[in-house]
C-alpha cells in the first residue's frame, strides 16, 4: 500500500517522528538483524558471505546479468536496515540487476575506522568473486555517504574495480551540519533533528575528524568517480549538503552528476512506500540498466 507524502509527513509531525528517530541514533535499540534475516529469507536466488561478522548477501535474477549493485542502506550509521530498504532491493533484482547487500558495523559499537574498512573488504570480496561484473552503488542517508568515501576510497588505492555509477538518496555528505541552510530547514524536516544527528555523527567519527573524506566524503576529491545520479528533497536538513556536491563537481573532472531536487519531499522519501516514490525508484533502475 502506498500512502501520501503530504500524508506521511502529518503523522510524522504528530508523533514527534524526529525526537523518536534521533534518540534511537544516539542510542540504537537492540539489534535484532530482523531485515537481514529477512533478505536471507528472500524467494530469490542468493548467495550469503560473512565479511568477518558482517552478513554481505547477494541477491540474483532469474537470467544471468553482469550489472551488480552493491546496496549501503541508511540510518544514521546507527540504525539497522528498515523492511523499506529489502523492498527497494528485490525491486531492483525484479528489474533484472544483481544486488548485493552489506549489513555495515553500526555506531556507537563501531566507528567509521571499522565501517569503512569492512566495507571496502566486502567490496573486494565481491569484486574477486565477480571479476566481470558491473559494479554500481546504491546508499540512502547515512548510506549514501558511504557509498561515496568508499568510491573515494577505491579510486585514491586506484583499484580495479570502482564504481561506474553511483545512486545516491538523501545522502549525508557531510558531518559537520555547518552549513547554515541545515538549521534554516530544521523547522521543516520532520525525520531530522540537527543536535541528535551530530551526536550521532561524532559517535560514528570515532577518532577522525568530522572533515575527514572517510567521514564527510563532501571534503574530499571529486574527480573520476564516474555518473552520479542524487535524488534529494527540498524539506529535508541534508539538502543543503547536496547542492554543494553538486557545485564541487562541476569544477572537477571524471565525474557527471544529475541532481534531482524534490520540492516539499522529506529525508529519505524514496525510501518510504509512498506514491510520490515509485518515480523515482524507476529512474534509479533505469539509471542502472542504461
Amino acid at each position: 500500500m502506498r500512502f501520501s507524502a503530504q500524508f506521511v509527513k502529518q503523522v510524522f509531525k504528530v508523533v514527534n517522528m524526529k525526537k523518536l528517530v534521533g534518540a534511537n541514533m544516539v542510542t540504537p535499540p537492540k539489534r535484532r538483524d530482523f531485515t537481514t534475516r529477512r533478505i536471507e529469507h528472500s524467494e530469490w536466488p542468493k548467495k550469503t558471505e560473512l565479511i568477518q561478522d558482517s552478513p554481505l548477501i547477494t541477491l540474483f535474477p532469474r537470467h544471468s546479468t553482469k550489472r551488480h549493485v552493491f546496496y549501503l542502506h541508511g540510518g544514521g550509521y546507527a540504525l539497522e536496515a528498515s523492511p523499506f530498504h529489502k523492498e527497494i532491493q528485490e525491486g531492483m533484482v525484479a528489474a533484472g540487476l544483481k544486488v548485493s547487500y552489506f549489513d555495515y558495523p553500526l555506531a556507537p559499537e563501531n566507528t567509521a575506522e571499522i565501517t569503512l574498512s569492512r566495507t571496502l573488504e566486502a567490496f573486494g570480496r565481491l569484486s574477486f568473486l565477480y571479476p566481470d561484473d558491473r559494479f554500481y552503488f546504491f546508499g540512502d542517508s547515512a548510506g549514501g555517504g558511504l557509498a561515496l568515501s568508499v568510491a573515494q576510497q577505491l579510486r585514491n588505492l586506484n583499484q580495479p574495480h570502482r564504481p561506474l555509477k553511483l545512486a545516491l538518496v538523501s545522502p549525508w555528505l557531510d558531518l559537520t551540519l555547518q552549513d547554515p541552510r541545515v538549521a534554516a530547514l530544521q523547522a521543516e524536516d520532520v525525520l531530522l533533528e540537527r543536535d541528535r544527528l551530530a551526536e550521532a555523527g561524532k559517535n560514528y567519527a570515532g577518532n577522525f575528524s568530522l572533515e575527514d573524506p572517510r567521514v564527510s566524503p563532501l571534503f574530499g576529491d571529486m574527480k573520476d568517480l564516474g555518473e552520479l545520479f542524487v535524488i534529494s528533497g527540498t524539506a529535508d536538513i541534508l539538502h543543503p549538503d547536496v547542492l554543494r556536491l553538486q557545485e564541487r563537481v562541476a569544477k572537477t573532472t571524471g565525474t557527471h552528476l544529475h541532481l534531482e531536487s524534490v520540492p516539499g519531499m522529506m529525508h529519505d522519501f524514496v525510501v518510504y512506500p509512498l506514491k510520490e516514490s515509485e518515480p523515482y525508484r524507476n529512474q534509479i533502475q533505469e539509471f542502472y540498466l542504461q
